[in-house]
């Protein structure tokens, strides 16, 4: 008998083979992640928050990502194509992001030049305070990689209050508000990426 854990993993493999063998087609990738999510929403108790397809590590095999809801926080899954593309997962990443119940409060990823993976939280909705980040992962070194961070928050009870950051972490230079800073350059690894590895000049 499959346990609950096995039966969950067998849908995100039936998910990312979904991705990775329609993405080919002339339909394209949106279609191709539309059907993979559906697919998963209807078989799990946990909702898919959102799924995109992409080529990680540039060797011409499409490659997937999946944000899985849990409680108040959201996992990441990456999968990889092998080299007879076969989808494998290559990391899990648990508690990536917050995610409220609300629109304006759901995380979502964006695949950018097609191996540049961002993930997106934000609070629009609850509260006075509302904010807005993103994490940027690369594959490099055969190894998931946060190499950027970008945030920016305001309060809708102090018009006066504004923040907003961002900083390349390979680099070491940021913006915040406008002025720029400079911090040592870095290489965190996404399995070691929590919110204390963000900038002291990004929060609020």
């Amino acid at each position: 008998m499959k346990t609950k854990q096995s039966t969950l993993h067998g849908y995100f493999k039936y998910a990312v083979f979904l991705v990775s063998s329609m993405a080919y087609a002339d339909s394209g990738v949106e279609i191709a992640t539309a059907t993979a999510k559906t697919a998963v929403e209807q078989t799990t108790e946990n909702p898919i928050l959102s799924i995109v397809a992409g080529d990680w590590n540039q060797d011409s095999l499409m490659d997937s990502a999946v944000l899985l809801k849990s409680g108040e926080q959201v996992d990441l899954y990456l999968y990889m194509s092998n080299a007879t593309g076969v989808m494998e997962l290559k990391q899990a990443k648990k508690n990536i992001a917050w995610s409220g119940a609300l629109a304006g409060t759901l995380p979502h990823l964006k695949v950018v030049k097609n191996k540049n993976l961002f993930i997106f939280s934000e609070n629009d909705a609850v509260g006075r305070n509302r904010w807005h980040k993103h994490l940027n992962v690369d594959y490099r070194d055969n190894d998931f990689v946060v190499t950027g961070y970008t945030y920016d928050a305001n309060d809708t009870l102090d018009p006066k209050f504004s923040l907003t950051c961002d900083v390349n972490l390979l680099t070491g230079e940021g913006i915040k508000n406008n002025q720029p800073f400079k911090i040592a350059a870095q290489n965190i690894k996404l399995s070691n990426w929590s919110d204390e590895k963000i900038p002291p000049q990004c929060l609020n």
